[in-house]
């Protein structure tokens, strides 16, 4: 929606974005891995677009506090923001196909061991490949809409190898395109698929439970963190600095302790979203 928005103003920055791709060689692949149908240059234009919106936005407002404050400082922060805040904001947006991409990856290896069990049982009992992939097109978030696309493409008229070597190039879990292509090496083999699906099925759900031992590992020295920076030290940091202003006569006002309170919240939301980003997805 927002590149729709920008539309007119792109265009005034599209012979800039062919030179960009240096800067991000594999847009390509990122995009098509992060499911976003567009074309490169045109999101590599909106992405400097948005960048230069960001930088003057933070600078004009900079700029604009330091003149109501006859602050010089902040008047020189404003004027280096822009150009500097243009840059930071363009590689991040450059990235977001990326992040996307490890979002849907997440997502798709959380559903995959489950999606290929119900396609294991299907094909043991006699039914296709192709039927079974079918029957998985849905109710298994991601990985469905991954094996949906497949099932267009065989119906489409591509040979099933084909679609599934398709679908690894544009997938971008490590773990799928593994699975599909052992898959494809048994096709090609002409040995049993179902014993590969049940050395895929049984390997995905061993590797599972080692990740969630791992991050229960992971959980205490975090613990520990979080208790020395929220707990111990702040108590400690008030108590000191009581005890310091008694000797040294400087008083504790209330800003400063509205300023501890406001980093400790900071601090709680990023520790909260830092051990969450660490959670295995472990369909529940």
């Amino acid at each position: 929606m927002e590149i729709e928005a920008s539309e007119k103003y792109i265009k005034y920055f599209l012979p800039l974005a062919e030179p960009a791709k240096r800067l991000a060689p594999n847009i390509q692949k990122d995009l098509t891995r992060a499911r976003m149908d567009i074309d490169p240059s045109i999101f590599l234009a909106s992405s400097m677009l948005r960048g230069i919106q960001l930088g003057f936005f933070i600078g004009v407002s900079l700029i604009f506090a330091g003149y109501l404050t006859d602050t010089d400082i902040l008047l020189n922060i404003g004027l280096a923001a822009v150009p500097i805040l243009s840059i930071i904001g363009f590689f991040t947006f450059t990235n977001l196909p990326k992040i996307k991409g490890k979002r849907i990856s997440r997502e798709l290896e959380k559903d995959l061991p489950y999606a290929l069990r119900h396609m294991l049982i299907e094909v043991r009992s006699g039914i296709s490949l192709y039927e079974s992939m079918v029957s998985v097109s849905s109710g298994y978030g991601e990985a469905s809409k991954e094996f949906n696309r497949i099932v267009k493409d065989i119906n489409g008229g591509k040979p099933q190898i084909e679609a599934l070597e398709d679908s690894i190039v544009r997938n971008p879990s490590t773990q799928y395109r593994r699975a599909m292509w052992q898959m494809i090496n048994a096709l090609k083999s002409g040995t049993d698929v179902s014993n590969t699906l049940d050395t895929l099925v049984e390997s995905m759900v061993k590797q599972q439970k080692l990740d969630v031992e791992r991050y229960g590992k992971e959980l205490n020295p975090y613990i520990l963190v979080y208790l020395m920076i929220a707990v111990i030290m702040p108590s400690l940091g008030v108590t000191f600095l009581i005890v310091l202003s008694t000797f040294t006569g400087v008083g504790l006002d209330e800003m400063t302790f509205y300023q501890m309170l406001a980093g400790l919240i900071l601090f709680q939301i990023f520790f909260l979203n830092f051990v969450k980003s660490k959670r295995p997805e472990v369909k529940t």
